[in-house]
């Protein structure tokens, strides 16, 4: 009886939590910096997270939080900088039902369509270069700095020939299995969630957005490889701008910065 009476309270608190987070208002970027707590803060990553992974929509992960910056996961946070890991399930859900998520830690189905687990992933609202620590509302950063199986596999074989062109460089990376070039453009700005971004940073539009292979200098024993998308946002109205990062093997966000 005391075991029952204990699980209908913690599904109660649950459902109370759910409610409470959904009620907090998406659009941050009208809120009043005095008004944006703790709750509020992880209402909006965890809001900011569906919008760059909409594959999470209606599904069930495990997820557990921490203060950001390597510290353990679990630990207390004040929501300012969080470290989030999504997992695999805790439990699985009822035969039948249909998902795109990976399943284990060593799922790296990128090609499939699979969003492989676990994701490491840092939201930071905590603003730099100021003397006292100022707390904004919006996320300043957001990264997942777990790169794709495809991405490593490019970074590797492409580092070890600095001799080759830049051409020879994208025939290698579409090999092995790079999709959006520097000819997609239009598709990746397709692609990209403004809508979904714009209710979290204010009404958005989009600048400039190039393609590249390269960082730094190709030398020998160098590590000169990192293809990706970066895409310049400006916030309507400001004079503020927001540079987000496509990895273009899977056409995933992997950045966003102010």
């Amino acid at each position: 009886m005391m075991r029952t009476m204990l699980s209908n309270y913690i599904r109660r608190w649950a459902a109370a939590l759910v409610v409470a987070l959904t009620v907090v208002p998406i659009n941050t970027a009208t809120a009043a910096e005095k008004n944006c707590g703790s709750v509020e803060r992880l209402a909006t990553a965890l809001r900011l997270l569906q919008v760059v992974y909409p594959e999470l929509k209606g599904k069930e992960v495990s997820i557990s939080l921490s203060t950001g910056h390597g510290n353990p996961f679990n630990a207390p946070t004040d929501a300012a900088t969080l470290g989030v890991l999504i997992n695999a399930p805790l439990w699985q859900p009822a035969t039948g039902s249909k998902g795109n998520l990976g399943t284990s830690p060593s799922s790296s189905r990128e090609a499939d369509g699979v969003l492989p687990l676990p994701l490491y992933l840092d939201v930071n609202f905590v603003r730099s270069g100021t003397d006292q620590r100022e707390i904004s509302c919006r996320p300043l950063k957001f990264t997942n700095d777990k790169a794709g199986s495809q991405f490593r596999k490019a970074k590797d074989t492409i580092d070890a020939h600095p001799e080759w062109t830049d051409a020879q460089e994208l025939e290698m990376a579409r090999t092995l299995g790079l999709r959006y070039g520097p000819e997609d453009k239009a598709t990746i700005l397709r692609m990209l969630p403004l809508e979904g971004l714009s209710m979290i940073y204010g009404p958005l539009q989009i600048k400039r957005a190039t393609f590249s292979m390269n960082i730094g200098q190709k030398c020998q024993g160098c590590s000169f490889v990192a293809p990706s998308w970066e895409i310049t946002i400006s916030e309507v109205g400001t004079s503020r701008s927001l540079l987000i990062v496509v990895d273009p093997f899977v056409g995933k966000i992997t950045s966003i910065s102010e």
